[in-house]
């Protein structure tokens, strides 16, 4: 019985956000950690946004007018970077969905002359990460969910200014910082976080030494020193979702974060295909990259 990938449509949200849920709770259950889609209505409101946004494109994949999953692929202007996520596929599904799925997506990146497509991915799904690998995928940055309360200021031992971003001079320094870590700009990101009063700067002697756009699991940041990006950390004033994600592989930040009382959530991995340039300081990533 043959496959068929369509967009995306308003009344396929329900079924395709049920399926996320499906897809999540049947994994972390079997491995035995939270679940990153808790509800049903966390994954119908997901998938809405997503169809509403956009610089998100999405397909799903039905055989004899069954929904069997779902994928999106976003872009992040003008980020060179294409992401992603989430790709869903319901449990019982049998027959090459994931990549049948993968296979769309990487097609409509290249149309869009995304080079590089970026994903995080469960190291607990080995499916998923063979799925990946198969497609081109790889393994960049094993990554932790750290979760625990706002610091707001509190153990930062840091002597630098650490404020809100405020306007395009402002925008335009974190960018140029931006660039020298990953090679481009993460503006559009910026500017969101900026307009919801959750993108911050640090400044030493006034150089400005990190940004961040908001502290959460859809925020990233970016930092000359550990110490600047564990100022950025202290004085969030909220951690917004359900955590944020730091490589495993930063020992000094993850286990600063464990004595200020925060506990690993969940493991994940960056995965890359295309240009990767490492980071060259450190940084927080976001669930896209």
């Amino acid at each position: 019985m043959s496959l068929m990938i369509r967009p995306i449509e308003q009344n396929d949200v329900e079924i395709c956000g049920k399926i996320g849920y499906e897809a999540h709770k049947t994994i972390s259950f079997a491995h035995g950690y939270p679940s990153e889609q808790p509800s049903e209505e966390f994954g119908i409101r997901l998938i809405r946004r997503l169809l509403g946004n956009p610089n998100s494109w999405g397909v799903l994949a039905e055989r004899q007018g069954k929904t069997l999953g779902s994928i999106f692929l976003h872009k992040f202007p003008p980020s060179p970077v294409a992401v992603i996520g989430p790709l869903t596929v319901h449990p019982s599904a049998k027959g090459g969905v994931g990549r049948m799925l993968m296979d769309a997506a990487l097609t409509q990146a290249r149309k869009q002359n995304h080079h590089q497509v970026r994903l995080v991915q469960s190291p607990s799904h080995i499916r998923s990460f063979v799925l990946y690998t198969k497609s081109g995928f790889t393994l960049r940055e094993p990554l932790f969910l750290m979760q625990g309360q706002p610091l707001k200021g509190r153990n930062n031992t840091s002597s630098a200014n650490v404020r809100l971003v405020r306007d395009d001079n402002d925008i335009s320094v974190c960018n140029e910082f931006c660039k020298s870590v990953y090679g481009f700009s993460r503006e559009m990101e910026l500017r969101q976080a900026k307009d919801q009063g959750v993108a911050a700067m640090i400044e030493r002697d006034g150089v400005i030494t990190g940004y961040a756009a908001g502290i959460g699991i859809f925020g990233h940041a970016v930092a000359k020193s550990n110490e600047d990006l564990k100022a950025l950390i202290a004085n969030a004033s909220a951690i917004l979702g359900p955590g944020f994600f730091a490589p495993a592989r930063n020992h000094e930040v993850i286990n600063w974060l464990l004595e200020n009382g925060f506990q690993i959530g969940w493991p994940a991995n960056l995965m890359t295909i295309g240009p990767y340039q490492e980071p060259l300081t450190p940084f927080l990533p976001s669930l896209a990259y």
